[in-house]
């Protein structure tokens, strides 16, 4: 057994720093940290715990229910979240899987700005609105996509998951749009992208 890698993809499940980890394991941070950086094994009591907190169902974190529910979604919704200089797709749901534009997309791809014309430019301001360290509760974007030969209107609305470890992810709901409704959001909000800090 991997226990670093394991230890990980455990935290990473339910969401949880390595304090959080610990202190549902009864145990020390720095104890799951030496763990993690494969110093030390976790001794049989421990790892007959750890394997019943990786088991139970009530331990799933928010995050993970999110993401179960857009997997399953008939709806085009996507998890995405900052990597370095690129934002990645965490998971993608059925309807966006299954919609002509995306089919090539797979989870854990870069968020592929290029396919708008605005697109790169979007990503920036979106990324430097300060959604991803909790300054923004959403954003409202309108763009044009063409992908694949296909021309689509979009209404993007994203907004911030945080979890108590990784920083912030975004949920993102798409709807499809006609050329006039994409023109009159444009219009209505003196651009492309609409920002709504917390009050």
């Amino acid at each position: 057994m991997n226990w670093s890698s394991h230890i990980r993809a455990i935290r990473a499940r339910a969401g949880l720093t390595q304090k959080g980890l610990a202190d549902r394991l009864g145990t020390s941070q720095a104890h799951i940290s030496r763990i993690e950086a494969g110093h030390v094994e976790p001794r049989p009591d421990l790892a007959e715990r750890i394997e019943n907190f990786r088991t139970a169902p009530d331990i799933r974190g928010v995050l993970d229910g999110i993401i179960d529910t857009v997997r399953r979604s008939p709806d085009i919704i996507c998890v995405i979240r900052p990597d370095g200089d690129d934002v990645r797709y965490v998971a993608l749901s059925r309807g966006f899987r299954n919609h002509p534009q995306f089919l090539t997309l797979r989870e854990g791809d870069r968020v592929i700005a290029e396919a708008a014309r605005e697109g790169p430019d979007l990503v920036t301001r979106i990324r430097e609105s300060g959604i991803f360290s909790g300054d923004v509760e959403c954003v409202e974007s309108a763009w044009l996509a063409e992908i694949r030969g296909f021309r689509n209107y979009w209404h993007t609305h994203v907004t911030p998951i945080q979890t108590d470890h990784d920083g912030r992810y975004l949920y993102c709901a798409m709807r499809q749009l006609d050329q006039a409704a994409y023109e009159a959001l444009i219009a209505r909000w003196d651009g492309q992208l609409r920002i709504i800090h917390y009050l």
